[in-house]
């Protein structure tokens, strides 16, 4: 059973020999690296350097946005910005490391970019976070442990690392005076299924948010004015909005993917539909029945529990043979 604790409980007035973890990653301001980098920071048996390309506020979404200057933080070891940046020399970053500072764990956060082989020093870990939309096979052929996001797009050897939600941005806020609320809110990149959901809950009159850009503080802020949240993934994802809208205290509304069923019941959990015809059905129920989505929203609250960023670092280090 995964740990849900940040550490064992240990005597604090003994010296920690820290895990050294080196992490590469590609540092958007927003990414899923992010929200590792935030647990490992909060261990404090953890001595953690990050490396890897950075890009400042920008990301890539819809051709290119700048997010608010206050998320653009740099890794420790900043590479060179590449069009083609794809795969990194260890020996590169090894020669910028602290003099003495050897890696125990070597740590990729992969959404597009990984070691060109195998670093020749620490144990060598893995984090697919794409596994939908990317191949991992170089990724698996170099790593000592690999860990893929997505089970339905698991292959042997692989070991479930599911996504979660970060306690650190994702919580119940109060709603502001000056703030209006609102029936649902999804904040996400417009597919098309989506663009044609909120389009339909808004000729039946329902006030919507729908958004893409705003993330931490913003997105938070924003959710915390509705009080239905709503998913809807595309390619059999079960994506991080399943986790983070329960940990927020909304009713969840999701489309069923195949992973769901290893941690929600339907109707119980979320309600759950499989068109867009459900999809709107049941943001509707949800409108009119207030107290039955109250308590959803209390299940799925309870549900998500220890399924924090924490909790997936925790896995990590154990299935590393720490703690």
């Amino acid at each position: 059973m995964i740990s849900t604790q940040p550490f064992p409980e240990m005597n604090m007035d003994v010296k920690l020999d820290k895990i050294k973890v080196l992490c590469l990653s590609l540092w958007y301001p927003l990414s899923m690296s992010r929200y590792f980098e935030k647990a490992l920071r909060h261990r404090i048996d953890v001595d953690l350097l990050t490396c890897g390309v950075y890009t400042g506020s920008w990301i890539p979404w819809l051709g290119g946005v700048n997010l608010p200057e206050k998320y653009a933080i740099p890794p420790d070891i900043i590479l060179p910005f590449r069009n083609d940046v794809g795969s990194v020399n260890y020996d590169l970053v090894r020669a910028m490391l602290p003099q003495g500072w050897v890696p125990d764990i070597v740590l990729n956060i992969d959404a597009g970019i990984c070691w060109k082989y195998k670093p020749s020093e620490g144990m060598v870990v893995h984090v697919a976070t794409d596994p939908h939309a990317l191949n991992y096979d170089h990724q698996r052929s170099i790593s000592d442990k690999f860990f893929n996001m997505q089970k339905v797009y698991s292959k042997q050897g692989d070991i479930y690392l599911p996504y979660a939600y970060s306690k650190y941005d994702f919580y119940p806020e109060e709603l502001a005076l000056e703030d209006e609320p609102v029936d649902a809110v999804l904040i996400g990149m417009p597919y098309e299924n989506r663009v044609r959901w909120m389009d339909e809950l808004r000729k039946r009159g329902l006030k919507v948010i729908f958004e893409n850009g705003p993330v931490f503080d913003e997105a938070r802020h924003l959710y915390n004015r509705g009080k239905i949240g709503l998913n809807y993934s595309s390619m059999d994802d079960l994506n991080c909005r399943a986790f983070e809208l329960p940990a927020m205290k909304l009713c969840p509304v999701m489309n069923r993917v195949t992973d769901m069923e290893e941690f929600f019941i339907p109707n119980y959990h979320y309600l759950e539909f499989t068109d867009l015809g459900g999809a709107v059905e049941q943001v509707l129920w949800a409108k009119n029945h207030s107290e039955g989505a109250e308590k959803i929203a209390e299940n799925a609250y309870k549900a998500v529990q220890g399924h924090d960023y924490d909790a997936r670092v925790a896995q990590i280090l154990k299935e590393c043979g720490y703690w």
